[in-house]
């Protein structure tokens, strides 16, 4: 008897992680709502759009910086110019996000590894100084972004040591820190939700950070941010959370 019931039990956990697993991997479908459980932690979503980054997308997105930028087959590839310094691309969501939101999108840094930094960075709840709607047009240098409210999340690898670091701007504030590595040929199904001040980012379904702002940040716009990078951002989802089951 005690095999059985051990068995079962063992089936059950399997079933639950498979359940979860499942859940993170959902396709999106438009219009729809629906729970999504991402290492334990579950949130009832209303889906709001789907990027597919066809040849109507620069109506959505607004591109800074002088990195390569361009769609290939439904992609979003950014790539490294040897002539220039910077090779910095900040690329901003136009549309209007709530504050209690989540993004999830699929990233991949591509080859060479050979001077590729492996940014595969974001930007969440990005306004102007006095409140206003985040103005498009900056150069794409960095320190431009810390001047201004926003949330951003970095995670970087390639030749560096490689980690993942929350900050809150202005002031480029170190909220929280996750040692990790991006690497080359490597797709991440990436994941950041903002609910009631709560701000937790998950990389293939593992939860990097998790900080209560006691201070949060107005709604705002969403950016994809890389410096000397090459790689690929597809499948990026939006959505307004409707509720969460602390865990």
């Amino acid at each position: 008897m005690k095999t059985i019931f051990y068995a079962l039990v063992l089936f059950s956990m399997v079933c639950i992680a498979v359940s979860a697993q499942s859940s993170e991997d959902d396709l999106f479908k438009d219009n729809t709502s629906g729970t999504l459980q991402i290492d334990g932690d579950i949130y009832q979503v209303e889906w709001m759009a789907r990027e597919i980054f066809d040849e109507t997308w620069l109506d959505r997105w607004a591109v800074e910086g002088d990195s390569l930028v361009k769609i290939e087959k439904n992609k979003l590839f950014i790539g490294r110019r040897e002539n220039k310094h910077l090779n910095t691309a900040a690329i901003w969501y136009r549309p209007d996000l709530p504050s209690d939101v989540i993004v999830r999108f699929r990233a991949k840094p591509l080859p060479p590894e050979e001077n590729n930094a492996c940014n595969l960075n974001l930007f969440l709840h990005a306004r102007e100084m006095d409140g206003s709607e985040l103005r498009f047009g900056r150069s794409g240098v960095y320190k431009e972004y810390h001047q201004i409210p926003n949330y951003i999340i970095t995670f970087v690898g390639g030749r560096a040591p490689g980690w993942s670091r929350l900050r809150k701007n202005p002031g480029f504030n170190m909220l929280h820190e996750s040692e990790i590595k991006s690497e080359v040929n490597r797709e991440y199904l990436i994941t950041v939700t903002s609910y009631k001040g709560r701000i937790r980012y998950y990389i293939d379904g593992s939860k990097r950070h998790d900080y209560q702002d006691k201070e949060p940040l107005a709604a705002g716009k969403f950016g994809i941010r890389a410096w000397s990078t090459t790689g690929y951002w597809h499948q990026v989802e939006f959505g307004k959370i409707i509720s969460d089951y602390i865990k």
